[in-house]
């Protein structure tokens, strides 16, 4: 689908939604929105020119500047109907989105259906996660080894109630992990829950469950995955988010394909504002996927077969001219286990990174 069939859906879309007045609000909301990251990165691990560092979201070509992300949205909203189409393009969609629908990253509509509940159907970001694979959405640019291997997209419908300050909750019916088509005929479902305790501090909750074997396939496996994180404010200067997923999977270990698998990881990202305009982050993260449902499965030294696990530590400092813009230096070292050999063509198992990004980001009320 080239990008002017793709911009010509959006406003043929949009145009709809926003001709479709309802009742009870006489002025419907539209907001078009916009975002862009660029970047210089470098990495001790060496690949061919151009090619995109594994295990990487964002700034993941070497010794290059870059695009991360480019995007436009635009958003209707009114009291029974709304609706959202977002394009993106970058480095980021390149090294994660869907190749059937790249520079889509979602496209929906929604209705109320009486009160604070409302349904919507179609393209969506994900709802599982600690992290954004967006940079402006999170402390570091930089996005975790655990947010890679998360679900970026999903499509399907989303149940949600939005009559609390402090809860949020949704249901999601969706294709399955990190797909916008489907690979076979079954359906996963997942939730979102969220408290704000305070304005301080707050807890969020989602999984996923559903096959996400082929329908071809002989052994049938059934995927459960979990995450949970805490976002909170230590002291009006210090803020601290700490998370991480929990997965099973049936019928998946590597010696024995009857028994259940099991991976997890964790991370904690604590930030010091010492100024309003500057800050200081470190992220210190763990992925343990031994039997690689998730992450895949690699080489040992050994001579063996190995799902993906590592350690992290991230640094990283900002500085922000504006609310809505911001300079970002930051560099991470990622250590995996001894035998797994993943970097300089299988002969170290280090990869350090440095990388500097810029971003700008807008929204505007059109009517």
């Amino acid at each position: 689908m080239s990008f002017k069939m793709i911009c010509t859906v959006a406003l043929v879309s949009l145009s709809w939604l926003a001709h479709a007045q309802d009742t009870t609000r006489t002025t419907p909301v539209i907001t078009l929105s916009g975002y862009t990251d660029v970047y210089f990165a470098t990495f001790s691990n060496e690949l061919e020119p151009n090619e995109i560092q594994p295990f990487t979201t964002v700034s993941p070509r070497s010794n290059r500047f870059g695009l991360n992300v480019a995007q436009l949205s635009v958003q209707y909203d009114s009291d029974r109907l709304r609706g959202t189409v977002t394009l993106h393009y970058g480095d980021i969609a390149q090294a994660t989105w869907s190749e059937e629908f790249t520079m889509v990253q979602e496209v929906n509509v929604g209705v109320n259906l009486y009160g604070d509940w409302w349904l919507d159907a179609g393209f969506f970001t994900t709802h599982i996660g600690t992290e954004s694979f967006l940079p402006k959405n999170n402390y570091l640019s930089s996005t975790a080894v655990a947010t890679f291997n998360e679900p970026f997209f999903q499509s399907g419908a989303q149940l949600s109630y939005e009559g609390s300050d402090k809860l949020s909750a949704q249901l999601h019916v969706v294709n399955g992990y990190n797909l916008f088509l489907d690979v076979n005929d079954a359906k996963s479902v997942g939730v979102l829950l969220s408290y704000a305790f305070s304005d301080q501090l707050s807890i969020t909750y989602t999984n996923l469950l559903g096959r996400e074997s082929l329908d071809s396939a002989s052994i049938r496996q059934i995927r459960f995955y979990q995450n949970l994180y805490v976002n909170t404010e230590l002291t009006p200067r210090l803020l601290l988010t700490v998370g991480g997923d929990l997965g099973i999977q049936t019928r998946s270990v590597l010696d024995n394909s009857e028994a259940t698998a099991l991976m997890y990881n964790a991370l904690a990202t604590l930030r010091y504002q010492f100024m309003p305009q500057w800050s200081v982050t470190a992220r210190g993260e763990t992925f343990q996927d031994p039997d690689g449902f998730i992450s895949g499965v690699f080489n040992t030294s050994q001579n063996g077969l190995a799902g993906l696990q590592l350690q992290g530590i991230t640094l990283g400092a900002e500085y922000k001219p504006t609310d809505n813009s911001y300079v970002r230096v930051e560099g991470r070292n990622l250590t995996t286990d001894s035998d797994l050999l993943l970097f300089d063509s299988g002969t170290s198992n280090t990869r350090n990174e440095f990388m500097v990004t810029m971003g700008f980001f807008f929204d505007h009320i059109l009517r």
